[in-house]
């Protein structure tokens, strides 16, 4: 599959995703806040080797919905990197620009029966979507990434679902001129959202995680490893002291990121992160 066809799906996902002509059962859109000041990037370094502390100011739009037959996720964040992960030219700090978009058909809405709930399974769900990303640095960084695949979703207060992923990644090296084709790779990928009662308010557990198979070589010809992803957080609903349930959230979570973007920490300085991080989310 092409590039070209691949964002022409894309396009069409995003479009069917904010469509306000879809029968919707149900919708969330937020925006969101994140500060962390421990970032990592794979090879940003100081004169004497060691990885650079990064922090970025993120800001997150998200749209959630649920239809007769799945449901969609989009999210779109800007990441504002300061000067120690600096832009092309390195008089600012970086921006990016990162985009996932899922689409969740359910087994158990397309066939109209409960065959796919069983013991503690709630429904098998086939996804797809499409990661995009830019990044101004010199690196310049143009990732394309399609997945395809089954998603369980487990009988549990909130939710809990868990994908085997059919991957294939497009990305682009400035430093090298190339554009870089990765072979496809497996991912497992997990997301959840468990109601953990009231401590003067509501607080969730909240989170994702995805373990990315090696994707062959990468454009400086070295071979990629298995990288670790995971995001979990605690949310306060902090609206609902206000009279206003569901609509200021704000928490604190971690971000640990192994073998980051698929390169070898022991060859590459910055491809471990660990990065405590705050946020606040308004939902509309």
């Amino acid at each position: 599959m092409s590039k070209k066809v691949v964002l022409s799906l894309a396009a069409l996902g995003l479009a069917v995703a904010a469509s306000p002509a879809a029968a919707l059962d149900w919708s969330d859109t937020s925006v969101s806040y994140r500060l962390g000041t421990n970032f990592r990037e794979p090879a940003v370094t100081r004169s004497n080797g060691e990885a650079r502390q990064i922090t970025k100011n993120i800001v997150g739009f998200t749209h959630v919905n649920g239809y007769s037959l799945g449901g969609n996720f989009l999210n779109i964040d800007i990441l504002k990197s300061n000067r120690a992960d600096p832009a092309s030219g390195g008089d600012t700090g970086a921006v990016e620009a990162y985009v996932v978009y899922r689409h969740d058909l359910s087994l158990n809405k397309v066939t109209g029966t409960k065959t796919f709930s069983f013991g503690p399974i709630k429904d098998i769900a086939i996804e797809a979507g499409v990661d995009l990303n830019t990044k101004n640095t010199t690196f310049a960084s143009r990732k394309v990434l399609p997945v395809f695949g089954p998603s369980v979703s487990f009988d549990v207060p909130g939710f809990l679902t868990v994908a085997v992923l059919a991957s294939k990644e497009w990305n682009h090296n400035g430093i090298t001129r190339k554009e870089v084709e990765f072979d496809a790779a497996p991912i497992l990928a997990t997301a959840w959202n468990i109601p953990l009662g009231n401590v003067g308010v509501p607080v969730n557990f909240e989170g994702f995680g995805n373990i990315v198979g090696p994707k062959g070589k990468d454009g400086f010809n070295r071979e990629t490893k298995t990288e670790i992803l995971v995001r979990p957080k605690l949310m306060w609903d902090v609206g609902a002291a206000f009279g206003k349930e569901k609509t200021l959230k704000a928490g604190f979570g971690w971000q640990y990121w192994y073998n980051k973007f698929g390169n070898d920490h022991t060859k590459v300085q910055g491809s471990i992160e660990s990065a405590p991080i705050f946020e606040a989310q308004l939902h509309f």
